[in-house]
């Protein structure tokens, strides 16, 4: 399988929203970067003291009890990075340089990877001579809590199995298996909005969070076994399961050649997964 080469965007750009919990305005500019200078988001310091830069990796990881959360000195604290490092990664994109200003949260846009592919899709791509390589899966590793797993088995392609089983007539017992190929990444899985349960928003806002969460970002299930909204198509939640899941692996920092099977999983799974991945094939 071929993974392309080391690419970068052409032009800056900018993108502008609230973050999910903290409801915050945050602006990300985006710059082109060297090959081999990786994902890194930068701010400048407290007090007016030079930038402080987060390189996007499994090490810099700090929490993962809402979203996964990236950390550095000064207190430099970036939260719900999932869905924009999933653009990144199904676009290609392995070297680009973003400045946060505002708030300290990735925005959550329609609650799906979508806003961030059209923003990066316009700025264009450059493409570097150096090839990519890639994590190749040799022998199976997994991580379990309970009822929830992540797999890795050997294959010649990158494949994602995914199933949930969730307390909601909607999302019982849904299965896919999805053989790599761009279109499909980028136009439905990347579009694919986050969801959750009525019950959990009402908790989630008496303790102060979800307070860009909308409508407009997120599929809402109902007590009485109905959504708040329309799906863009079917098997959207396990479709948004696997955007999170390739989201949090783009952690890595390499794509992975191999199998990935999930159920039910979340993202502290998904990083102890990356880091277990990272321990036997990197």
């Amino acid at each position: 399988m071929d993974f392309g080469f080391r690419t970068t965007i052409k032009h800056p750009g900018i993108y502008e929203g609230v973050g999910l919990h903290s409801g915050e305005m945050t602006r990300l500019s985006f710059y082109p970067a060297d090959a081999g200078d990786g994902i890194v988001f930068f701010r400048q310091g407290l007090n007016g003291s030079g930038r402080v830069a987060v390189k996007a990796s499994l090490d810099h990881v700090i929490d993962t009890s809402l979203a996964v959360t990236l950390g550095g000195e000064e207190g430099f604290q970036l939260q719900t990075v999932e869905h924009l490092l999933y653009a990144l990664f199904v676009l290609g994109i392995t070297d680009i340089a973003i400045e946060v200003e505002g708030g300290k949260e990735v925005p959550i846009a329609d609650g799906s990877a979508g806003p961030f592919i059209r923003c990066l899709q316009s700025l264009e791509l450059h493409t570097y001579a150096e090839p990519v390589k890639p994590l190749v899966v040799s022998h199976p590793v997994s991580v379990t809590d309970g009822e929830r797993y992540l797999v890795a088995m050997p294959s010649p392609e990158f494949q994602v199995s995914y199933y949930i089983d969730y307390p909601h007539p909607l999302l019982k017992n849904q299965a896919v298996q999805l053989k790599y190929e761009d279109k499909t990444f980028v136009e439905t899985i990347g579009f694919a909005r986050t969801f959750g349960f009525m019950k959990d928003v009402e908790y989630l806002r008496s303790r102060g969070l979800a307070q860009g969460g909308s409508i407009d970002n997120a599929v809402i299930y109902m007590p009485d076994g109905t959504t708040m909204n329309d799906f863009r198509f079917e098997r959207e939640s396990v479709f948004h399961k696997i955007l999170d899941l390739i989201g949090d692996l783009a952690l890595v920092g390499r794509p992975i050649q191999g199998h990935i099977l999930g159920a039910r999983g979340g993202h502290a799974l998904d990083v102890a997964f990356g880091k277990k991945l990272l321990q036997a094939f990197g």
